[in-house]
Parts: C-alpha cells; sequence; structure tokens
C-alpha cells in the first residue's frame, strides 16, 4: 500500500489549536453535576438547560458551514472561537435562573458548533483526496489528546471551585484562536465555477451523502446520552469519586491516540457502508457492557469497545462527504454529520433526563444500546444496496 503523501504545515496548526482547546474543554463533562449539585437544578430541568445548549450547537453547525462557503474558513474558525469563549465565561455567573443558564450555553454551543465544519472544511481544502482520511484521522486524534487531560484537570478544578473551570476553557480557547490566526492561511471563499459537466451528477449524489451523514444520528445519540449519563453513573449509581469521570474520558481519548492512525490505515480502500455497519456494531457491544455490568469495571470495558466504532465514523463520515461534493458547498454539506451530532445532544439529554427519572438507570442504558442497532441496519441496507448495483 502506497504511503500517503505529507500533510501541510498550516494543518498541523489546525490540530495544535484543536488539541488545546480540547485540553481546556472543563465544563462539559461536569456540566451536569455543576447545574444539579453547585446550582440545585432537577435532573430534567439539567436536561432541558443541556437540551437548549444542543439548539445552540445547531445553529452553529449550520451557520459555521454557510460562512466557511461564503466568507471563508478562516474567519469562521476566528468567531466561532471567540462566541464560544465569551458564552462559557457569562454561563459561570452564580445564582442565575435556568433560563439563564440555558441562553449562554447556547451562545457558547454556537461558537463550538460553527467549528467543526470550518474546521472540516480547511481539512479538505488543503489536503488531497489520498491523504485526506488521514488528515480528519489527524484532526480527530488530536482533539482526543486534549480530551486525555481536559477532563482530567477539570476534575480537580472542580473540587476546588467551579469558576475556575469557565476560565480556564475560555483561556485555551482563545490560545487556539491565536494558533488559527497565526498558522491557518486566508484564502477566499470557493466560488462556483458553474461547469455543465458532471454537474448534474453532482446533485443527484446529494441525496445520497445527506442519507449517510444522518443516519450517523443514531452513532452519535448514544455518545451524547453517555455525555449525561457518565457523571449521574459516576456520582449517584457508583457513589465514586468525580475524577472517574476525567478518567472516562481519558480512557477514550488514549485508545483514540494508541489506535486513531491505525485504524484510519485499515480503512483505506474498504467500502464506507460497511465501515460503518461494523462501527454501530462496535458501539452496540460496548454499551451492552455497560448495561449488563452497572459498574465502574463495566463503564470502562464499555468505554473500550464504543471507542473503536467513534474511531471509524469520525474518520468514515467526512471523508465520505468530501470526496462528494465541490468545493464551493463543502463547508455546508459537512455541517450535517455535525448538525446530526448536535440534533442528538440536544434530544439525548431531555429523553434520557425523563427516562431516568421514570423508569430508572435499567432502561435508560437499554435505549442506548438500542440506538446503534437502528444505525447499524440503516447503513447495513446502504451496504448491500451498493453490492448490489455494482
Amino acid at each position: 500500500m502506497t504511503a500517503a503523501p505529507a500533510l501541510p504545515r498550516c494543518l498541523w496548526f489546525l490540530v495544535a489549536g484543536t488539541t488545546l482547546t480540547k485540553a481546556g474543554a472543563f465544563v462539559f463533562p461536569y456540566l451536569t453535576i455543576y447545574l444539579s449539585q453547585a446550582r440545585g437544578l432537577g435532573l430534567p430541568i439539567v436536561g432541558t438547560v443541556l437540551a437548549v445548549g444542543g439548539a445552540g450547537l445547531v445553529v452553529g453547525n449550520v451557520t459555521g458551514g454557510w460562512a466557511a462557503d461564503r466568507i471563508g474558513r478562516k474567519p469562521t474558525l476566528l468567531a466561532a472561537l471567540v462566541i464560544n469563549a465569551v458564552g462559557f465565561l457569562a454561563l459561570s455567573q452564580p445564582d442565575a435562573t435556568p433560563a439563564t443558564y440555558a441562553t449562554w450555553l447556547a451562545v457558547g454551543y454556537v461558537g463550538t458548533g460553527m467549528y467543526g465544519p470550518a474546521a472540516a472544511a480547511v481539512v479538505s481544502d488543503e489536503t488531497p483526496p489520498a491523504s485526506r482520511s488521514r488528515a480528519y484521522a489527524a484532526l480527530y486524534v488530536g482533539g482526543n489528546v486534549g480530551m486525555a487531560v481536559g477532563p482530567l484537570l477539570g476534575g480537580i478544578l472542580a473540587q476546588t471551585a467551579y469558576g475556575w473551570l469557565f476560565i480556564g476553557d475560555a483561556a485555551t480557547t482563545l490560545a487556539c484562536a491565536g494558533l488559527i490566526a497565526v498558522g491557518v492561511p486566508w484564502r477566499s471563499p470557493p466560488r462556483d465555477t458553474r461547469r455543465v459537466e458532471g454537474h448534474i451528477a453532482v446533485w443527484r449524489a446529494y441525496p445520497r451523502v445527506l442519507a449517510f451523514a444522518a443516519a450517523s444520528v443514531f452513532l452519535v445519540a448514544p455518545l451524547m446520552g453517555l455525555e449525561y449519563a457518565v457523571p449521574l453513573l459516576v456520582a449517584r449509581t457508583f457513589a465514586a469519586d468525580l475524577v472517574w469521570v476525567g478518567a472516562i474520558y481519558t480512557i477514550n481519548a488514549v485508545t483514540v491516540l494508541s489506535l486513531g492512525m491505525v485504524v484510519e490505515r485499515w480503512l483505506r480502500g474498504r467500502s464506507d457502508a460497511w465501515a460503518m455497519v461494523l462501527a454501530s456494531g462496535l458501539w452496540t457491544a460496548g454499551l451492552l457492557i455497560a448495561a449488563v455490568g452497572r459498574s465502574l469495571p463495566a463503564l470502562v470495558g464499555c468505554t473500550l469497545v464504543w471507542t473503536l466504532g467513534e474511531i471509524i465514523a469520525s474518520i468514515v463520515v467526512p471523508s465520505h462527504i468530501a470526496a462528494r461534493v465541490p468545493a464551493r458547498v463543502k463547508g455546508r454539506m459537512l455541517a450535517i454529520a455535525d448538525v446530526a451530532r448536535s440534533a442528538a445532544g440536544m434530544t439525548a439529554p431531555v429523553v434520557l433526563g425523563v427516562t431516568w427519572a421514570r423508569w430508572g438507570v435499567d432502561v435508560a442504558l437499554g435505549l442506548l444500546v438500542a440506538l446503534p442497532l437502528i444505525g447499524g441496519s440503516l447503513y447495513l441496507f446502504a451496504a448491500r444496496r451498493a453490492k448490489a448495483s455494482r
């Protein structure tokens, strides 16, 4: 197998900035505990606050994809980081109403949502097809390097003073903006060349691309559910120290760091749909471990398994989209996968919170197990259809 070309220098600035801001992502892993224990909000209200934040992510995804195509990738990235820092700093105010917390969380998440499509578009612009999946893998691994240390540091800060979570998060976000400003080039937005040749075929491909990206919601919804559930499992069900919340994130991140590029090499030349079937199976198997085991060791084992599915999906989905749409709409089309993730982030906390409160942890975990089974069925249908059409 021929080695992929080296990645351009500007992408390493993007990877480094993403790593830095993820290393400072202190707020979200502890937001459920912060709102429920430090601010005294009930679980259904906390779920609603997080859902409003998810709505901010959706708005940010759509805005970021549009802005990346219309005003350029770099200005969109810089605006996203500043908006995120402002929102999270304002979220730290004490004794605010749930509506105020929800509003500022939504503002911060607008910035978070804008960042993903613009960063994915930079990767697509700056890399040839032969090295594109490697570039997406590098960006994904870089973010997880940050997540390997961020939640652990956040756990230490949370036990000292919750206010430091918000200050540290905003500071690293602005430092990421500095790296983007220095290392990522300014480029004019891609223009519509209006070439007739192949134009109709491209537009006919869009529904298939949209369906492929949208089906990934059944894999990311359990991830959003776990981000809500893990702090509660650790603090309430297992009565363990909060540092274990950070430890779970670290296990996830170390697994990505160790195996991310290995999985990317294995994926080269393989069917995207069949790869997503495998990802769905790994998600299901991992969640079953947690649902059946109901213990900290089971949660650790669960994380090791489902992370492999997350690696596959995080590489395959953006690479699949970038290979099938023209540059002038890549920002908006790459935003579809982010919208699917954000929609899951908006609904999963509410659904899981209500399910947990009414029927208990067993039913909540069972719901998480069912979701990737649905996603795997959809991708299996796509894989078989593609095989039959050959």
